[in-house]
């Protein structure tokens, strides 16, 4: 009687940690949104984050200025009626001088005008594509965190499931003279323990849900869900090599050098400005009985003001961007290198939960519930199995999170997209 009242509750955690070593696309077959692919959230992300559509519009607004740099400066005309009074004579003549004026440049002003605007528009440029790099790692980070936020959940529910049948199972025990009272009081706290384990799981796929929605522009609690395989395998360089990667790829060096370079265009055009521009025009003075025409020349003396506030002011901007850029590269090579290390603690730390061990503990966990059902295996052995078989499974979700995280801080220091040199390897 014993055996055929309990037996079923080995049958059940048979199935339940057939479940939890299942894929993970598995466990969102049944959900009515369709899965998102990685490939698709970063193109959402590149084509709805606002962001996005501001560095645009900046790269917009430095053509327009461009634009303006090229444009020369428009002519001016001036007329100024008038009449003619003669002293001995009451005769009044029309009089007016018109005149037509047009500035010329002091050669080469000009030319680095539109250098300074197109470098402007290159700045602009380099901000839009490092943006969009960081991007795609955070939105990859919160793809891969929802995925396994997704697995942890999913196992977590099936602990609560396991805790709740073990719990009416040993109710029976206890009614039908098997088992003591305690039985019951134990299975009540692991059904506790379970429902906190999935709450808390259900918290961070919630987080991680949230995150992604944001990057990808969408409202926060818009449905979303993710599918795939937790893979561990990334084509991380050599610290040397990555480093170099880093110093070479990364967006945010291209985008200070390009500031150097800026900076040291203004310096040129602002020294250039000093030299006078010219105006040019012929003028005509028109009276009824005589014509006069004139060609007028005109520029400026550069006797107070030869731009020398402007140019310290110009000179030090310049230093200033050389001195940020030596900084920034010493602050990449120290962020790489300690994201470098994490990473690398992280997948030594993965690498722990073998398939053999993962594997052993499913099957002392099965034989556990087989032992308990069939009055062989204590109560308190075998929520140990079933406890330790949960808590490492949850561990190693949460080892792999950290793994993704650390994969992230590396693309992010380093500026670079892994994803791109792990298929290249691959192929």
């Amino acid at each position: 009687m014993k055996r055929e009242n309990y037996c079923h509750l080995a049958l059940l955690l048979a199935a339940v940690l057939s479940g939890a070593s299942a894929s993970p696309a598995k466990a969102q077959a049944s959900n009515s949104v369709p899965p998102l692919a990685l490939e698709t959230a970063i193109r959402t992300a590149w084509t709805n984050n606002p962001e996005i559509r501001v560095l645009t519009a900046d790269i917009r607004m430095a053509k327009g200025e461009a634009i303006t740099a090229k444009t020369w400066q428009n002519p001016e005309i001036s007329v100024a009626p008038g009449y003619k009074q003669f002293r001995d004579s009451s005769d009044k003549q029309f009089h007016g001088n018109f005149g037509l004026d047009q500035t010329l440049e002091w050669p080469g002003k000009r030319a680095l005008r539109q250098a300074v605007a197109a470098k402007n528009v290159a700045v602009r440029q380099l901000a839009l594509e490092g943006f969009r790099t960081q991007l795609a790692i955070q939105v990859r980070k919160a793809y891969f965190s929802l995925l396994t936020a997704q697995s942890d959940k999913e196992l977590q529910a099936q602990r609560l499931t396991l805790a709740r049948e073990f719990a009416a199972a040993a109710q029976k025990k206890i009614d039908g003279g098997y088992a003591p009272e305690f039985e019951a009081t134990k299975a009540a706290v692991e059904v506790v323990t379970a429902q906190k384990a999935w709450r808390e799981a259900q918290a961070q796929a919630d987080t991680a849900r949230i995150t992604l929605n944001f990057l990808m522009g969408n409202p926060p609690d818009a449905p979303l869900t993710v599918a795939g395989a937790l893979n561990s395998e990334t084509a991380m360089p050599e610290l040397f090599a990555l480093l170099d990667l880093a110093m070479r790829r990364n967006p945010a060096i291209q985008l200070q050098a390009a500031e150097a370079e800026r900076t040291g265009l203004s310096l040129q055009a602002i020294r250039k400005s000093r030299l006078p521009d010219v105006t040019v025009g012929p003028q005509v003075e028109y009276t009824r009985d005589e014509q006069t025409f004139d060609f007028g020349i005109s520029l400026p003396l550069p006797l107070w003001n030869n731009k020398r506030g402007e140019i310290a002011s110009a000179t030090a901007e310049q230093e200033k961007t050389f001195a940020e850029l030596d900084q920034l590269k010493k602050e990449i090579l120290r962020d790489v290198t300690t994201a470098a290390k994490n990473y690398e603690a992280a997948k030594d730390s993965l690498a722990y939960y073998t398939p053999a061990l993962r594997e052993k503990l499913k099957n002392a966990s099965e034989a556990a519930a087989q032992g308990y059902a069939e009055g062989r295996t204590p109560l308190l052995l075998y929520l140990e199995t079933q406890r330790t078989y949960f808590e490492m499974q949850t561990d190693y979700f949460e080892t792999l999170q950290k793994l993704y995280a650390a994969q992230a801080d590396v693309e992010s220091a380093a500026g670079i997209d892994l994803e791109p040199l792990t298929q290249t390897q691959t192929k």
